[in-house]
């Protein structure tokens, strides 16, 4: 072969592999990185080939989870440009069709132009179903949403709804809650008032019992005319585990269940975790201890505080609790849902905590996780709360809500903003503390919330409450803290 020839065959293949989509693909133990064009995907193998033209194969389980989803939108937006000439992320006309008439059934456009969910960004899906952003964080992602009476979801109402998404916004599950044991009956859920707009032709339910065997038929009866009677199977693991009816569209996998006398519970999750019957992959101590050490933050001022929890808006039935645990649990990479968490502790009295921290602690374990009882009311120091903050692992704290600690908090966090001299900060700040800690004995507002920083040398500590953004970081001074704690708290750990 002449030099020239040579020459032209490489510009080529250069120009080959240059024309295909190329993704970026990275290795979960080490962050290695690399430009490369995806193949194939099947059998939990990516096939993939690099600039140099050579083909590789690699486990998906090495690689994150932002990957796997583009190497899936890559290969999904080949086949459609073979399928249809258009060369992008379209589906095809026969899957659009499919996708409107399932829509239908929904009530709302779920399914948009592209061919799967699961290659969209969950902020363009949620806009599609006016579903609200609650958190995004560099690993994670919700919008969720507290229904009116009126809504509607596969023909009957559900509570609550929420898209779950983990790394670049990519969705990873919806979640919906229907007929419960936590709404029935309850003012804020409105019992079982929405039946009459959504049921006419029903009696209206006398019991939990009556209001899930209605939800629960709906729902089946419309997506089995749409998509053909259900396969039968379990989901979930160890204690999570629970009889589903499946329904397919695709690579989407709709799984309803009901626990009896507790909820009626609506998944959208990818097939192929639907086949995995929900079996999570496991990460490894040391890896989730690399993660979350990349989460302290240390500021000029000598604030450390831990970055990028999950917020979860705990809405208007008070769910401070299954609340607080779920993102917490969601932190250390545990699926949880607060309103199932909520339902399974809830009494006729409310949410019994100790009951939902044995509950978590059960979950935690299936998970190969740990989870601490603290006793902080009389170990409420920073020195026993930074070794748990310095690794990235907040801590979970039961205390008292008052008027006066809020108003505190929240026009102090203001003011140190501002704050130049942290000297002469601390010193303000513990004659404040000095003056109004014996004020804060009062037994009421029970809350639990977590610690997510402190300050040595201002001897303040950082609370994250789950009420929505504003409240995701305040500062007050340990000693203030330290007079509202009730009872004790929890840790999740390696």
């Amino acid at each position: 072969m002449s030099y020239t020839n040579f020459i032209v065959l490489t510009f080529l293949c250069f120009v080959s592999i240059l024309s295909a989509e190329t993704i970026q693909i990275e290795q979960k133990s080490s962050g290695k990185k690399m430009k490369v064009e995806a193949v194939a995907l099947e059998k939990g193998l990516l096939t993939f080939k690099t600039s140099t033209g050579k083909t590789y194969k690699l486990s998906v389980d090495k690689l994150t989870q932002a990957s796997v989803k583009a190497a899936k939108a890559a290969l999904d937006s080949n086949e459609s440009g073979d399928s249809n000439g258009s060369g992008g992320e379209g589906a095809s006309d026969k899957d659009t069709e499919l996708f409107k008439k399932v829509n239908v059934v929904i009530g709302h456009e779920l399914f948009g132009d592209t061919k799967s969910l699961w290659t969209e960004k969950g902020a363009d899906i949620a806009k599609r179903l006016n579903w609200r952003l609650e958190s995004i964080k560099k690993n994670s992602s919700s919008y969720r949403l507290y229904t009116s009476p009126d809504y509607e979801f596969i023909g009957t109402h559900p509570y609550c709804v929420t898209l779950y998404g983990g790394e670049n916004d990519f969705p990873e599950q919806f979640s919906l809650i229907y007929a419960n044991k936590g709404d029935f009956g309850s003012r804020f859920g409105m019992g079982p008032d929405h039946f009459k707009k959504m049921h006419p032709d029903k009696k209206l339910p006398d019991s939990l019992e009556d209001a899930m065997e209605i939800d629960e038929k709906t729902i089946a009866e419309k997506l089995t005319e749409i998509l053909g009677e259900p396969k039968k199977q379990y989901y979930g693991e160890k204690v999570d585990k629970r009889k589903v009816q499946r329904w397919d569209v695709l690579d989407h996998s709709f799984l309803l269940s009901a626990r009896e006398n507790e909820y009626v519970y609506l998944l959208i999750v990818p097939k192929e975790n639907a086949d995995k019957e929900g079996k999570m992959e496991f990460t490894k101590d040391s890896e989730l201890k690399k993660l979350h050490l990349t989460n302290v933050r240390k500021d000029e001022n000598n604030d450390v505080w831990i970055d990028n929890i999950p917020m979860v808006n705990q809405g208007p039935k008070g769910y401070c609790a299954p609340a607080t645990f779920e993102r917490a649990m969601r932190y250390m990479l545990i699926p949880a849902d607060m309103y199932l968490l909520a339902t399974a502790a809830t009494t006729s009295e409310g949410t019994n905590t100790f009951q939902l921290a044995e509950d978590c602690k059960r979950i935690v374990r299936s998970k190969a996780r740990r989870i601490r009882d603290l006793t902080l009311k009389k170990d409420f120091k920073i020195k026993n709360l930074k070794k748990y903050i310095d690794k990235g692992v907040p801590v979970l704290w039961q205390m008292r809500s008052l008027v006066k600690y809020n108003n505190l908090a929240t026009a102090r966090t203001i003011e140190r903003k501002s704050v130049t001299d942290m000297k002469a900060w601390a010193k303000k700040i513990q004659e404040e503390a000095d003056t109004l800690k014996d004020s804060l004995s009062s037994d009421q507002n029970h809350h639990i919330c977590m610690v997510i920083g402190y300050n040595e040398e201002t001897n303040e500590v950082a609370v994250s409450d789950s009420w929505g953004p504003q409240f995701e970081i305040r500062w007050v001074h340990v000693d203030i803290a330290k007079a509202v704690t009730s009872r004790g708290g929890f840790v999740i750990d390696f």
